[in-house]
Formats: C-alpha cells, sequence, structure tokens
C-alpha cells in the first residue's frame, strides 16, 4: 500500500504536534486565516505549507520576476491536464505555486475583481451571503488602494494596489485605440463598474510584489501563537469518526501526525484540495472505490464543476518602441532596465504580466463585458523560451464566463501521483463563439490608428487565418490558460455543493474549506483577490467557530 494511504503504524510517525486551530496550505488565503487568527493571543495556530518560505527571494519580490519563476518551475506544483480533446489533443501546464504565499507568490500581480455582478451570481447560485454588498467589506479589509479613494476600496489592508507606475509607447497606443473605438476610460477597474479600458492594476508597494505571505504572514511570524511549518505535504486528513482532527504530513524528518482541538483549514487549492479530499474518503463514492479509498462521506461535488479563463495571444511583431525584447535583447538594455528600477522602482521591471487592460462588449445583445485584453509589452511563443528576438507586444484575448466545466480526479491512491485534470476547454459551443468573436474583436482593435501606427505583422492568428472555422482551428492549435483554476470544491446549498456557504464541508464536523475551489463560478478576471476576500472572510466565521468551542 503507498505511504499516505490507509492506516499508518504509529511507529512510522517521527512526531505528533497539536495546535488549536490547523491551516493546510500557505496560499493566498491560507497565509490570511493564519495570520489573521493567530492577532487572538489565545488562540494556537500552525499553518502547513508544501514548499518553502521563501521570504527573501528576489524574483518573488520584482514584478518582472514573474516569468523567470514561471520558466525556472522553482515554486511549481507543475500540473498538467490531460490531452485536451478542444485543443487538438494538447495538455496544458498548469502553474500553481509551491511556496508560502502560494500562486499569489509566483503570480502576474493582475489585481482585478472582476464585475460585482459576479458575486451576486455567486449568491444566486446558493452561496448565501456571498453577494457583492455582503463581501465588499471583506474586499475592503485586505486592501490599501493608493489611487482615487471611493467607497469601493480599501485604505489600510495589507496588500496594496496600484495602477502601474509605467506605461510603455504600446500600452499607450492600446489605451488610445480602445478610446478609438468608444470605449470609455475606466477610472478604476475594481470600482462600481469595469466596462472600458485604462492602465492595469497590480498588487505592488513601492515597486515590489504585495501578497499574503509576505504582507500577512511576515509580521505575524513572531507572534508565539503562530507556526509557519513549510516544506511538509499533506497526505491525507485524520478522522474519528465523522469529525476532522487533522492530518498526516510528511515533513523533513518522515511522518508527522498534526492534531487540531478546535478547527481544520484545507487550503491546498483548486487541485490540492479536491485531490487531499478524496485521498481522505471524501468524494464520489465509485471513484473512491475505484482507487481502493474507504468511503468516509460521499460527496459526488468534489473535483467536479472545475472552471478556468481561456486565452487567445495576438502577437505582433512592432516598429520598434521599447518593447521588452528589444531591451532584453543585449546586456547594456538589461542593464539599463535594471538601474532604473533600482533607481525609482519604475521601467519595465516594476511590470507585470501586463501593463493595461479592457474589458468589452463582443457579442451582440451582451448585457456586461464578455472578454477581457490584456496588452503585454513583449511576444513570447512560450514562457520557457523567453522574449522574441524582435520588437514585439501582445495583447490576449480572454474569455471573461466560460460555460465549459472540467474535472480533478485521482490518478490512483498514491498521493505522491499528480492528480488527473480535465479542463475541457472550449467544450461548449458558446465559448468557441466568443472565443472566435474575440480574436476578431482584437483585431479591429489593432487596425485603429494608434496601434497600427506601430503594428508591422499580426504573427498569431496570422493573417492566413480569416473564416470563423480558420479562427477556431487556430486556436485550438495555439490558445491556453490564463491560469484561473477554481470551482472544485464550490460553496452552495444543492446536493452537489461540497461545501456550505460558511465554508463547511458537509458530512463532517470540524472541517472547513477556504481557497479558490469554494468559488462557484470563475469571476469575470482574474482570482487573486477574490482569494484574499475568501481567507479574509473564513477567518471570520474561525473566529466565530473557535470562541463558540
Amino acid at each position: 500500500m503507498p505511504e499516505g494511504v490507509g492506516p499508518q503504524p504509529e511507529a512510522r510517525i517521527a512526531a505528533v504536534h497539536t495546535t488549536d486551530v490547523l491551516v493546510l496550505g500557505a496560499g493566498s488565503a491560507g497565509s490570511v486565516i493564519a495570520a489573521r487568527l493567530s492577532e487572538q493571543a489565545a488562540t494556537q495556530v500552525a499553518l502547513i505549507e508544501a514548499g518553502p518560505a521563501a521570504w527573501n527571494d528576489p524574483w518573488i519580490r520584482i514584478p518582472a520576476g514573474f516569468a523567470r519563476l514561471y520558466a525556472s518551475g522553482r515554486y511549481d506544483w507543475r500540473f498538467h491536464t490531460e490531452a485536451e480533446p478542444g485543443l487538438a489533443g494538447r495538455s496544458i501546464h498548469w502553474p500553481r505555486g509551491k511556496v508560502v504565499g502560494g500562486s499569489g507568490a509566483v503570480n502576474g500581480l493582475v489585481f482585478l475583481r472582476g464585475s460585482p455582478r459576479d458575486y451576486d451570481r455567486w449568491a444566486q447560485s446558493g452561496a448565501r451571503g456571498w453577494s457583492h454588498d455582503e463581501v465588499l467589506p471583506f474586499f475592503r479589509r485586505m486592501e490599501t488602494w493608493t489611487g482615487e479613494p471611493s467607497a469601493e476600496r480599501g485604505t489600510e489592508g495589507p496588500i496594496h494596489a496600484a495602477e502601474a507606475r509605467h506605461t510603455s509607447p504600446g500600452a499607450q497606443a492600446f489605451i488610445a485605440a480602445a478610446l478609438e473605438m468608444g470605449h470609455q476610460r475606466v477610472r478604476d477597474f475594481n470600482g462600481a463598474w469595469h466596462e472600458g479600458v485604462g492602465p492595469m492594476q497590480m498588487n505592488v508597494r513601492r515597486g515590489f510584489r504585495s501578497h499574503s505571505g509576505d504582507m500577512y504572514l511576515r509580521p505575524a511570524r513572531r507572534r508565539p501563537n503562530l507556526r509557519i511549518m513549510p516544506e511538509r505535504v499533506v497526505r491525507r486528513l485524520l478522522f474519528e469518526g465523522r469529525r476532522c482532527i487533522g492530518a498526516l504530513v510528511r515533513g523533513p524528518m518522515g511522518f508527522e501526525r498534526w492534531e487540531a482541538r478546535r478547527q481544520v483549514v484545507l487550503s491546498a487549492g483548486a487541485i490540492g484540495t479536491p485531490q487531499i479530499l478524496m485521498l481522505s474518503g471524501i468524494g464520489e463514492g465509485a471513484h473512491l472505490q475505484e482507487m481502493s479509498i474507504p468511503v468516509l462521506v460521499e460527496q459526488r461535488g468534489v473535483g467536479q464543476n472545475l472552471q478556468d479563463h481561456f486565452l487567445q495571444r495576438m502577437r505582433y511583431r512592432v516598429r520598434p518602441c521599447a518593447t521588452v525584447n528589444e531591451l532584453v535583447r543585449g546586456p547594456l538594455g538589461k542593464l539599463r532596465m535594471a538601474a532604473r528600477y533600482a533607481f525609482d522602482r519604475r521601467g519595465p521591471m516594476s511590470i507585470g504580466a501586463a501593463e493595461a487592460n479592457l474589458f468589452a462588449r463582443v457579442l451582440p445583445g451582451a448585457e456586461e463585458p464578455d472578454m477581457q485584453y490584456l496588452f503585454v509589452n513583449f511576444t513570447v511563443t512560450s514562457y520557457d523560451q523567453g522574449p522574441d528576438p524582435w520588437p514585439g507586444f501582445m495583447f490576449s484575448a480572454c474569455q471573461c464566463r466560460p460555460d465549459s466545466r472540467g474535472t480533478v480526479t485521482l490518478r490512483s491512491p498514491d498521493p505522491n501521483a499528480k492528480p488527473v485534470i480535465r479542463a475541457n476547454y472550449l467544450e461548449a459551443p458558446h465559448d468557441q463563439r466568443l472565443m472566435v468573436e474575440g480574436v476578431k474583436y482584437a483585431r479591429r482593435l489593432a487596425a485603429q490608428g494608434p496601434l497600427a501606427a506601430l503594428i508591422e505583422e499580426e504573427l498569431t492568428p496570422g493573417p492566413k487565418e480569416q473564416t470563423d472555422e480558420q479562427i477556431l482551428e487556430h486556436i485550438r492549435r495555439d490558445g491556453g490558460t490564463v491560469y484561473h483554476p477554481c470551482g472544485t470544491a464550490r460553496m452552495g446549498e444543492d446536493a452537489l455543493a461540497p461545501v456550505d456557504s460558511r465554508l463547511r464541508v458537509k458530512g463532517v464536523e470540524g472541517l472547513m474549506v477556504a481557497d479558490a475551489s469554494v468559488m462557484p463560478l470563475v469571476p469575470s478576471s482574474n482570482i487573486q483577490p477574490a482569494a484574499l476576500m475568501i481567507g479574509e472572510r473564513a477567518a471570520d466565521f474561525l473566529r466565530a467557530e473557535v470562541k463558540g468551542a
């Protein structure tokens, strides 16, 4: 029997630890929860993380370092989907953060909540208490917004958010082209309405990445009631009857048994959370039996409802206009970028994945934006290979609310085995139509004067791809992920929702889930702010649970 499956002989346990609240996963939400709970000196909190702490890695702190982190895979779980039928049989790399701070420590720093209507849809789907008006106080609590004050923005939270401090000539042309098409300049993409164009908002503080591992946990880590335990992989949850009492963990010196007197919180992300639940006997009974795992609780919704944003990169060869492709071509350009960043924390190194953003209605009759376009001041065929050797920029056409749904299931009962991920991209006809129209809309944007003056050639999809059928086939061969998986342990009141609206796992006691897996529907843009908000909300729930225990 593989390690971690079934009963573990006590002789193999290297250490036993006890705490009040055990948080499994130090990602965006888990870091928030552990830090907030440790504010109560009487509550003992232990935070388990599979990856290292990496408090001072400069490539995490520098916004542009995300590309280097992606290429190195240093803090990456290195997940891949199965061969995707809708993508010409391609397997897609799904990087997920394996470090204190989780994916928020390694992502592209795009900081957008999505539409207020997204959260109203959560409530309408059965997540009671999660409408926009009800979650807005938690969005405000977790941020310090450095832009124009408004009722929607926070001013005293740990995560700092600001508009990009640098906009290249290409980004300025992108914004001008969208205005020429009739779009409005957005004052605040995280405000009451987000349709239109403007500079990207990023989670940065004084030119450095601002993420939950750094901004929540770093100040909290010297508290005597908080233990941050990196490089420990959760094997499975531990139960006494139907009560979750802790977790079996593989640590540096062997197996460790971590027990919680009051509550266990699973925050392992949209892939790790359903995997751990299923390894622990919570999931679809037939699948667990197939894996030879005893069924503790039949929960058919575990690992279902997987959602992700899909994109097609519009890549352009352009006239020289200070693209990153040009700047990194020689050592002198790299030195200039580094010197400017060191001097005033500006320039290309102060930017994450995108400099500017557009939310647009593409399909006829759309009541709100259905496509997002992110301007990127470089071109890559793959992040693994780095920028192309010619002046270039691109903008990604991203679907806001996909209809396609995927699954996460176990490959084997061995916790070391990567789970089976099927995203089912473009399975829904609506998604196919929207992506084709999204490419055509992007071409109209590129034809506007400000961009047309810079663009020399469309590289992808390319001028030969003109009919809807040709565009769709290109998307199948070339499109990919925006890295926003969520929904695999969604909250709701129906029988297929594994988690209730207070984030408690149904059918057991003492166990909560708080991460992107609980999202009933993917937000219209990025998911990091929503994950942080879930962490703040979960901490409030937990304070009440712990107080009443």
